[in-house]
């Protein structure tokens, strides 16, 4: 959740800070070939299991069975932890909580691992993916017009139970520490608790990211059960008629009762709405009733011309109106009881400018100037390719939900071996590459969104066109429509 800071009294250095304060002293740790060494033999697999989250383990006091390099591999990770929470003077008792979370614990061994194998880039390349979106099912209850699954009926070559629990497995193996269940509609598979189950099993987080019918307090209970991190709940308009003609259906009022039956139940609810120019009259009064409900987070997704999204492509934002709805989001931060996060990378930006940054759109963080520092520049805005990768329903693993590029799949390929070698994932890593985006000061913060270069122009490394600053492709993007409808005649 974000952090309320007294600017008139003062800065008073968050949490967040203390995080960016550590990655410079890893990043100057580095300087030296010793340290290097060290990292990488403590970030080492071993027959033992993940040598840095064994020592991340018994760190916090846990009983882990440990080889002799392994011990060895602890001792320097003691050294290193004890040394930094005293430079500092981080609580320690805030930190061994941390720890303690599995989620938090495979992060930070994910972290630790990217930079052995990396460098301290900016932005930063996780050794694993931290996060994994996952279209567990084609099959939906809806029909949304801008559906990037094009999801309806299942596909016939879905992963079968026994297939997607190997799945899970595999991606616990690798070292993913979060798995967000989506679709489709995920909980129209009558295995899906199944499966969320074996995630739990592995100490994997997971979220579930819903349209909402189907859920019921029985439903919404499993979840609690099963330790569910966070459910979004898609709501594309503040009335019956608007949210009902996007999504088709009857759907409103069982999509608020499913909100209203999350909420109850005490775990961490958001929003979601993708906003084109069929809502964005709606976008703040979607925001103030999500409010009124009691939702946690309300998040901005950005649309992507791909799915069925490619048939209403003319009701996209234009530069201007994403700059408007991303400019009075950053501007409400600070008056709103819910966090008010987006998928376009350039909230980034607008937020820096409103002396906040958006991180990884899970969070925000108050800065005390507008320059948003080394860890908003490692974070880097948009993770596609370097801190998540999506996965479809039959096993394919592509970059990202909105990026239908398959690049393997989780039942014959090596997951690692693709997140490393992929060529795909190196032009997504490439920043300096990207047209219009490659050349901008807000690259290492935002980099545009490759999904929306991808779904206009069929290439990665193509500018995206929705940002204010890239204006100009956008309207060489109306001409050339313009010049096809003139040839039609």
């Amino acid at each position: 959740m974000r952090e309320y800071v007294d600017f008139g009294s003062g800065y008073q250095p968050s949490s967040r800070d203390k995080a960016e304060n550590m990655m410079q002293l890893i990043e100057k740790w580095l300087g030296n070939s010793v340290s290097k060494t060290i990292l990488k033999f403590c970030t080492a697999r071993c027959k033992c299991g993940r040598r840095i989250e064994l020592a991340l383990k018994k760190y916090v006091g846990e009983d882990v069975n440990l080889c002799w390099r392994c011990k060895i591999a602890y001792n320097f990770v003691k050294i290193i932890l004890d040394n930094i929470l005293s430079k500092l003077k981080i609580e320690r008792d805030k930190i061994m909580q941390n720890l303690k979370d599995s989620m938090w614990r495979k992060g930070l061994s994910s972290v630790l691992e990217g930079i052995a194998k990396y460098g301290p880039q900016k932005p930063f390349t996780a050794y694993a993916p931290f996060l994994v979106v996952w279209n567990f099912t084609n099959a939906c209850n809806l029909r949304c017009k801008h559906c990037y699954q094009d999801a309806s009926k299942p596909a016939f070559d879905e992963l079968t139970t026994q297939e997607a629990l190997k799945a899970v497995d595999k991606m616990a193996e690798a070292g993913v520490a979060y798995i967000a269940m989506s679709g489709g509609e995920p909980l129209v598979r009558k295995d899906f608790f199944e499966v969320a189950s074996r995630i739990k099993d592995n100490e994997l987080a997971f979220s579930l990211a819903t349209n909402g019918t189907l859920l019921t307090k029985e439903n919404v209970r499993k979840l609690v059960e099963l330790n569910c991190l966070f459910i979004q709940i898609s709501l594309d308009g503040a009335t019956p008629e608007v949210h009902n003609s996007f999504r088709g259906g009857e759907s409103f009022e069982r999509t608020i009762q499913g909100i209203m039956n999350a909420i109850e139940s005490g775990i961490t609810v958001g929003v979601a709405t993708t906003i084109t120019k069929h809502n964005i009259d709606e976008a703040f009064k979607i925001i103030d009733l999500a409010e009124r409900l009691g939702v946690d987070i309300f998040m901005h997704y950005n649309f992507i011309p791909t799915g069925r999204g490619k048939d209403i492509v003319e009701l996209d934002l234009s530069p201007e109106e994403r700059e408007y709805l991303l400019t009075r989001m950053a501007s409400e931060i600070y008056k709103r009881d819910l966090s008010l996060l987006s998928t376009a990378p350039q909230y980034s930006r607008v937020c820096s400018q409103y002396s906040t940054f958006s991180l990884t759109h899970f969070d925000t963080f108050s800065k005390e100037n507008k320059d948003v520092g080394f860890l908003a520049e490692f974070v880097g805005g948009c993770g596609t390719g370097r801190l998540y990768c999506g996965l479809q329903p039959n096993g394919d693993i592509i970059p990202c939900v909105f990026i239908p590029i398959v690049v393997g799949n989780i039942k014959s390929d090596d997951f690692l071996d693709i997140w490393h070698n992929s060529e795909v994932f190196r032009k997504i890593r490439d920043r300096k590459s990207f047209e219009g985006c490659g050349t901008c000061k807000y690259v290492n913060i935002c980099g545009g969104c490759r999904a929306r270069a991808f779904g206009y122009y069929g290439d990665l490394q193509a500018p995206d066109p929705g940002c204010i600053i890239n204006k100009k492709y956008w309207e060489e993007l109306k001409l050339e429509k313009i010049e096809l409808v003139m040839q039609a005649y």
